[in-house]
C-alpha cells in the first residue's frame, strides 16, 4: 500500500528508438531507467540530538519492523515513494521490468519513458507484423509495460497500437495482465503466447474498424459539428479563459484535420481521418502541452491513465454512432 504518492510532474525523459527493436535492458539503460534504489525507514529526528525515532509494527510476523519506508534513488537521493512495511523491495531499480520484457519478448523494445524523477516508467515493445490499411497507411501492434515506485501504476502490460504515418498511439488503459516483481521465467514464457494473441487481436480489430471508417466520407461541415460536440465553444455562456482554451483546442483539431485530409489526395476525406485528426491533436498537442512547453511523456501518461476524452468521444460518434 502506498502511504503518500510522490509525483513531481517535473523532468521526465522519453527515449524513442525510432522503431529499431533492441533488448529492453539496453533501451532502458539509455533512457536512464536502471538506477538503483534503497528503502530507508520513515521516522523523525528527536530533539536535542537524541537520534531518530521510527514507528514500529506492533504485532504479526513483521512485528518490530519500521512501519513505513521510503523508496529513494541511490544516485540522486530523490524520494520516489513512501510505503508500508509490506511493500516488496527490489534491487536494481526497474531492472526487474527489463528482465520481464526481455524474457517475454526478446529484442523487441523500441521506446522507454521515465516520468518525473523516476517515480514511473513505461516501456514499449513492438510485436508481430505491421498491418496494411491501404493507401500507405500502416498500423503495428505493441505492448506497453508500466511500473512505478510511487504506487500509482502496477507492474502491468497494456495493449497499444501505433500508426506509422503520424505516430499516433492508441493505448488501452485497461491492463492485459499484472505481474509481480518476482515472477519467474517459466511463468513469463507461458504468458507470452496469451499476450501476443491479445495484442494481435486488438490490432486486427482496430484495422477492421479503420477500414470501415475509411469507406465513409466525411466533410468539413461534419468535422466542425464533431469538434463542437466534443468541445463546446460559446463566448456568451463561457468565461473568457474557458472560451480561449476551447478555441485553442479547436485550432489544434482543425490543424490536424487539414493534415489528415491533405496527406493523401487519392482518397477523399473520411471518418478514419477524422478520428486520427482528433486523436492526433489530443496526443501531440492538447495533452502534451504544459505552460506552452511540449512534453510528449505527459500525453503518454494520460493515455495510460485513460484520460483521452476527445479520442474516446470521437470514436463514439464516428464508429458507434453516438451523439
Amino acid at each position: 500500500m502506498s502511504v503518500e504518492t510522490f509525483d513531481t510532474d517535473q523532468g521526465g525523459h522519453m527515449l524513442d528508438a525510432s522503431g529499431v527493436k533492441r533488448p529492453a535492458v539496453a533501451v532502458m539503460c539509455e533512457a536512464g531507467a536502471l538506477f538503483d534504489v534503497r528503502y530507508p525507514p520513515s521516522g523523525w529526528e528527536r530533539p536535542m540530538g537524541l537520534g531518530a525515532e521510527y514507528p514500529l509494527v506492533q504485532s504479526g510476523v513483521h512485528k518490530g519492523r519500521p512501519r513505513h519506508k521510503y523508496v529513494v534513488r541511490a544516485d540522486t537521493e530523490q524520494v520516489l515513494g513512501l510505503h508500508s512495511h509490506a511493500y516488496p523491495e527490489t534491487r536494481g531499480g526497474y531492472r526487474f521490468l527489463a528482465d520481464i520484457a526481455d524474457t517475454t519478448f526478446p529484442d523487441s523494445t523500441v521506446a522507454c519513458t521515465l516520468f518525473g524523477v523516476g517515480e514511473k516508467v513505461a516501456v514499449v515493445q513492438r510485436l508481430g507484423e505491421a498491418i496494411d490499411l491501404g493507401d500507405g497507411d500502416w498500423i503495428h501492434p505493441e505492448i506497453l509495460w508500466t511500473s512505478s515506485f510511487n504506487g500509482k501504476w502496477a507492474t502491468a502490460a497494456h495493449n497499444s497500437t501505433v500508426r506509422f504515418v503520424c505516430q499516433n498511439q492508441i493505448v488501452n488503459s485497461h491492463s492485459l495482465l499484472k505481474v509481480r516483481h518476482t515472477v519467474n521465467h517459466d511463468n513469463l514464457v507461458e504468458m507470452r503466447a496469451s499476450i501476443l494473441e491479445k495484442a494481435i487481436y486488438r490490432a486486427e480489430s482496430i484495422a477492421n474498424m479503420a477500414r470501415i471508417l475509411k469507406d465513409q466520407t466525411y466533410t468539413n461541415g461534419q468535422f466542425s459539428d464533431l469538434i463542437n460536440t466534443l468541445i463546446p465553444k460559446n463566448y456568451k455562456d463561457q468565461s473568457v479563459q474557458t472560451f480561449r482554451l476551447a478555441s485553442r483546442k479547436h485550432d489544434a483539431l482543425w490543424d490536424y484535420w487539414c493534415k489528415e485530409r491533405d496527406r493523401d489526395q487519392t482518397v477523399g476525406p473520411n471518418r478514419w481521418q477524422a478520428y486520427n485528426a482528433v486523436q492526433g491533436a489530443e496526443q501531440h498537442v492538447i495533452n502534451s502541452t504544459v505552460r506552452r512547453q511540449v512534453k510528449p511523456e505527459r500525453a503518454l501518461e494520460k493515455a495510460i491513465n485513460g484520460k483521452t476524452p476527445l479520442a474516446d468521444g470521437a470514436m463514439r460518434v464516428l464508429y458507434k454512432g453516438e451523439g
